[in-house]
């Protein structure tokens, strides 16, 4: 026959070093009463037991927190993007492919680049033009290979797009597209030592096969990848927190360090209270405050998360949904992701900063990488 609980309480014997804890059962019309006894020295035993218990997982969820990621993004890797991830990211070799550009090299200024869009317009200016004629011949002779490996890829695969292919087909792929890129175009062309080590090196990053694996999975063109990350860190001098594409902490959680934004008048009054110094400058017509602020950006654990961060942020974010219309058109892309004074969805405040990524596109021959 079922015993069933009615009620249930606990007394303490003021004479006595035990805790009584009675739970009476009522069976039909009688009660039937157990008793258990427990002492003071038992009592602080299990009590000990669950504070040490419930240390340890608070411990372990921290633990996991501050390990795993330091993003703002929520990261879920599959196996395969572990295994990419691990092939992608650094070698601790910092390598320099081009062996006749070291007495092509431009100083860099060597300060705190808190407009990194001022040092690329700098940047740019200084840099040597392309000739044409030689420019295109290598062109047409990357772009042959680069069709011949893809439509090899595709047909010995038996698919018809690139993002069908597994990770580990990719990364061959990618491999192949990036050593042609950097043998038939970047070491025949005059490139600054400090941005051939940037694009190439792969102690931190292996960059072109990255972009390209983002471009296939997320749709984001490698040439604005490449080119963004370039323009956000010049050229890989200014890089903090793992952060290549100047992703902001919406949350404030990481410590603030000084950037600069231009404003309206409507947003210089909001954001006030984070601007350092200001000055107005007119830009085609337009007046705007060019504010050196203090704001917080994204930390990422790795570069690699940063390019995946990146890409998700563009893909999940409805603000840079209009990106996603211009197909593999760098220079649409270019004008789109820009200030929202001239046009674009917001990226960036800077009045140039469409038209930077565009130059860096074009001197380095980035395009090139997307399909």
């Amino acid at each position: 026959m079922l015993l069933t609980p009615f009620k249930k309480w606990a007394t303490r014997s003021v004479y006595s070093k035990s805790f009584e804890i009675i739970i009476p059962f009522k069976k039909e019309n009688n009660i039937l009463r157990f008793t258990i006894q427990l002492n003071n020295k038992l009592i602080f035993a299990l009590i000990g037991i669950f504070s040490i218990v419930a240390i340890l997982q608070v411990s372990i969820l921290m633990s996991n927190k501050n390990t795993t990621t330091k993003s703002n993004e929520n990261f879920s890797l599959s196996q395969n993007d572990k295994e990419t991830k691990e092939y992608l990211e650094g070698d601790g070799i910092n390598q320099n492919t081009s062996t006749e550009n070291e007495t092509d090299e431009i100083d860099v200024e060597t300060i705190e680049y808190t407009d990194v869009v001022e040092y690329g317009y700098k940047h740019l200016s200084k840099s040597s033009a392309l000739s044409t004629p030689e420019t295109n011949d290598k062109r047409k002779n990357f772009l042959k290979v680069k069709h011949t490996l893809i439509s090899e890829a595709l047909i010995e695969n038996q698919v018809s797009r690139l993002d069908q292919l597994g990770d580990k087909k990719m990364i061959a792929l990618n491999q192949k597209l990036s050593e042609a890129f950097i043998t038939i175009v970047l070491n025949q062309t005059k490139v600054e030592p400090h941005v051939m080590a940037y694009f190439t090196g792969t102690k931190d990053l292996k960059k072109f096969e990255t972009a390209l694996m983002e471009q296939a999975k997320y749709h984001v063109p490698a040439s604005i990848k490449l080119a963004q990350s370039a323009l956000e860190t010049a050229y890989g001098q200014r890089i903090v927190n793992n952060n290549y594409f100047g992703i902001k902490d919406k949350r404030g959680k990481t410590k603030a360090i000084t950037t600069t934004e231009y404003y309206t008048a409507a947003e210089y009054k909001a954001n006030k209270s984070k601007v350092v110094s200001s000055k107005i400058i007119k830009k085609d017509g337009k007046t705007l405050y060019k504010c050196l602020i203090k704001d917080s950006f994204a930390d990422y654990t790795s570069p690699w998360e940063s390019f995946r961060a990146h890409s998700i942020f563009l893909n999940e974010s409805k603000r840079y949904s209009p990106l996603f219309t211009k197909g593999k058109n760098y220079e649409d892309w270019a004008d789109k992701i820009g200030s929202t004074k001239y046009g674009g969805v917001g990226y960036a405040t800077s009045p140039i900063y469409g038209e930077l990524l565009k130059k860096i596109i074009k001197r380095y021959n980035l395009d090139l990488l997307d399909y």
